[in-house]
């Protein structure tokens, strides 16, 4: 592909995003009885669902907490702090990144 028909493609693609945010917006958004059933689709999932989302906390709990303490090291630009308090999660999730 040339740059011309490239710059076609991505055209195209944005007029049609553009296109389905406008009908969402228009169509569905402003509707209350749509709005109503999306929200009581999403209440039933949630509560039927719960379970697995409490077992998948628990299965990588030890990561999470790691990921969350690394992202507040990075933040303060301080990664060698992180890894002289936590040398076991730096040596094993975050040894490979850097």
């Amino acid at each position: 592909m040339n740059d011309e028909q490239i710059q076609k493609v991505i055209n195209q693609y944005v007029k049609n995003r553009e296109y389905q945010r406008e009908y969402y917006r228009n169509r569905y958004n402003s509707d209350e009885e749509f709005r109503t059933k999306a929200k009581d689709s999403a209440k039933t999932y949630y509560i039927n669902n719960i379970d697995k989302r409490k077992e998948l906390y628990e299965t990588n709990k030890e990561y999470i907490q790691a990921k969350r303490r690394y992202r507040y090291w990075k933040k303060k630009d301080d990664l060698e702090g992180f890894k002289n308090k936590y040398p076991h999660d730096w040596e094993t999730f975050f040894n490979k990144i850097n």
